[in-house]
């Protein structure tokens, strides 16, 4: 009887826990990306050209931090002119993404494709003014630099990554009967090397037994995968609103949040420091979930 109790104690522990790491977790995110913004002068941004002129160009990306990257295209400029770009009222220096070259010109038909400037260093948070003049021509276009930026950005979606990933294993050691997974795994595993050893010794009769052995093996297996698939159903939800909440708060799905020394494929573009990479809010928040999340189930023993 006093097991009993005890088991049921336990129970009820574990599900406090979870709902309390639950209750923590919404606080610290709507504090963050909800209530500091809310109380957080909003900087104006522009969704078109300014000025008078028929031209029309566009910053990809529109939102970013000093030191970014930036490709703009535009129409409705003279043909075949060479082109200025001024930050803040700035000249800033322009390269064609095309070729490399150092300058763009317009086409034939007045158009303006692939030529990328860097965010001056050290600009400041807030809208800044960008002019693209071509021959007599020229559009402005807002670009704006989000208040936070590295390392302040690292740790806030670090400790985000880190807070979810707490969560998530919280609700594996809840959902999950990790004793009967540990259990099922050293079956499976004796199973398939029974199995083995009876392929390699063309064992007939005891291959045939464990023909039939291995649907229930297979169906006991899945009961207990099963729990696994509930928590990536109910965390991955989380998951995508907490990277829409941190895009939202921090300037943008791609936004620069991380700088790397390491050239990683695909994970870190390029900079004016040709040994700094830098690293988007998207690839920031998948490194440190499955980085944080595979150290966390080896410390909170999620494993089997």
């Amino acid at each position: 009887m006093s097991k009993g109790r005890k088991s049921g104690s336990s129970a009820g522990g574990g599900t406090k826990m979870v709902t309390y790491a639950l209750i923590a977790l919404i606080v610290v995110l709507v504090g963050y990306y909800v209530v500091l913004p809310a109380f957080t002068p909003r900087q104006p941004t522009t969704t078109g050209t300014t000025g008078t002129s028929s031209a029309a160009v566009t910053l990809n990306p529109s939102t970013d931090i000093s030191g970014a990257s930036v490709t703009v295209t535009g129409l409705g400029f003279p043909a075949k002119s060479n082109v200025t770009v001024t930050f803040d009222g700035d000249a800033v220096p322009l390269t064609n993404g095309t070729s490399g070259a150092t300058g763009c010109r317009t086409t034939g038909g007045g158009a303006l494709t692939s030529c990328t400037f860097w965010v001056p260093a050290n600009s400041a948070s807030g809208p800044h003014n960008v002019s693209v003049t071509a021959g007599s021509t020229t559009a402005q276009k807002t670009f704006s630099i989000p208040m936070y930026a590295p390392p302040v950005s690292t740790v806030l979606v670090t400790l985000t990554s880190i807070s979810l990933g707490v969560v998530t294993q919280l609700v594996t050691r809840r959902v999950v009967n990790l004793d009967a997974e540990r259990k099922m795994r050293a079956e499976v595993n004796a199973f398939n090397k029974e199995k083995r050893e009876a392929t390699l010794a063309k064992d007939k009769a005891k291959l045939d037994k464990l023909k039939k052995r291995e649907l229930q093996v297979q169906q006991e297996q899945f009961k207990v995968q099963r729990a696994r698939l509930k928590v990536t159903a109910v965390t991955f939800v989380p998951l995508l609103l907490v990277y829409y909440l941190m895009a939202t708060f921090m300037g943008g799905y791609g936004v620069i949040v991380a700088y790397t020394p390491i050239p990683i494929p695909y994970f870190a573009g390029l900079t004016q420091d040709p040994v700094i990479f830098q690293v988007s809010l998207f690839w920031w928040y998948f490194l440190s979930s499955f980085t944080f999340s595979t150290m966390l189930s080896r410390l909170l023993h999620t494993t089997t």
